[in-house]
């Protein structure tokens, strides 16, 4: 179907839940090609998130298509999911924690379109409005506004931001503008003192069973005590990363790569690179006995300077201001976390989130893996 030619006549749109949408579908593919969607919606992603996770969380698939009535052509999913929590169910993003951005899978042309049309609106409205409440977190602001798509939709400001750095045309005239000469010739020396003192030194890209779990172990071994309620060290979630990481190296949607000294593990940087950019969402170093030499910051720079050459201009560093991304000076993306409540139940537990923060703190305690 040609959007240009929506002067000319009314479209008509099916609006439906597909509780089997198949993500790997040619169709669904296709979409997310010319998609203005992010790497956390790319299609081995979301297939892997709903073969691994989805059933081991308690919840059920609840895919919102738009298909073009004439042709059945696919324009846009919305990845939902359901959700029980205080007695009502709630309609969130595929994400359970996994996910830095949520978004829907279209294009900007078409997301427009959709919320332009109030029969669009109310069929939208009429399939979320059987459940309680629909919370749509970490949805990036400088993209479309997905609350324009729902009725009695609130937007708040979300806690945590995204940071990124973008290369210029000219990798040594980023490189001298944002480490700094000093900071360039520092990690030159350190790799090559690293190597001098502990054997050879390399990094490259991983893809074997073997060699993605070996990976995963030593990041899931290096944060140990780092983060509160780290994801890795629940076995489910090691188990999603592990599938994950062996298809979508296969496929280049992700790539795993780890730095080696000896043939041992010293860093390890997971990357999503679904939508042409690497968006970093795994990474871990041995600070313990390779701090001096800083391997995560060695792995990073190495990382941005292989992809330089095929055209990568940017590296999204994720949520989360760490210390780390402070040496690339990063722009920062904000986030903003949208709900819609169908219920009075669900217009309470909206407001608590939305506006109480130590009452939001306690409904994620007890509400786990509800993200």
């Amino acid at each position: 179907m040609m959007l240009a030619d929506q002067s000319q006549f009314r479209l008509d749109f099916d609006i439906a839940v597909e509780p089997n949408f198949d993500f790997l579908s040619a169709a669904f593919r296709d979409l997310y090609a010319v998609s203005d969607a992010t790497a956390f919606q790319a299609p081995v992603w979301m297939h892997t998130i709903h073969t691994m996770l989805v059933p081991k969380l308690n919840a059920r698939q609840y895919t919102v298509t738009v298909r073009n009535r004439a042709d059945d052509a696919l324009l846009a999913v919305f990845p939902f999911v359901l959700q029980k929590a205080f007695g009502i169910t709630m309609v969130q993003p595929a994400d359970f924690g996994v996910c830095d951005y949520n978004a829907v899978v279209a294009t900007n042309e078409v997301l427009e379109i959709l919320a332009g049309d109030s029969d669009v609106l109310d069929g939208l409205d009429k399939v979320l409005k059987a459940e309680g409440l629909l919370m749509f977190r970490k949805a990036r602001d400088d993209g479309f506004d997905i609350a324009r798509l729902f009725r009695r939709a609130t937007a708040t400001p979300s806690e945590n931001a995204a940071y990124h750095c973008v290369i210029d045309d000219d990798f040594d005239h980023w490189r001298l503008k944002t480490l700094s000469r000093h900071m360039t010739k520092e990690l030159g020396r350190k790799a090559r003192q690293l190597a001098t003192e502990h054997g050879l030194y390399q990094d490259r890209s991983v893809s074997t069973e073997a060699e993605v779990r070996s990976a995963l172990e030593f990041i899931k071994s290096s944060r140990v005590g780092r983060f509160e309620d780290d994801l890795l060290q629940i076995d489910s979630y090691f188990d999603f990363y592990l599938a994950y990481g062996l298809a979508a190296s296969a496929t280049g949607e992700a790539s795993l790569r780890v730095s080696y000294v000896s043939d041992q593990p010293i860093a390890a940087l997971l990357g999503l690179q679904g939508d042409g950019d690497f968006h970093a969402v795994l990474i871990a170093a041995d600070m313990e006995n390779f701090g001096r030499y800083s391997p995560g910051t060695q792995i990073i720079y190495r990382t941005i300077q292989d992809r330089f050459p095929a055209g990568g201009r940017l590296f999204d560093m994720c949520l989360g201001n760490s210390g780390y991304k402070s040496h690339f000076r990063v722009q920062e993306t904000g986030l903003r976390n949208i709900t819609s409540a169908n219920s009075l139940v669900g217009a309470g537990i909206a407001t608590v989130y939305n506006r109480a923060k130590p009452l939001k703190n306690w409904l994620k305690k007890y509400t786990p893996h509800v993200h």
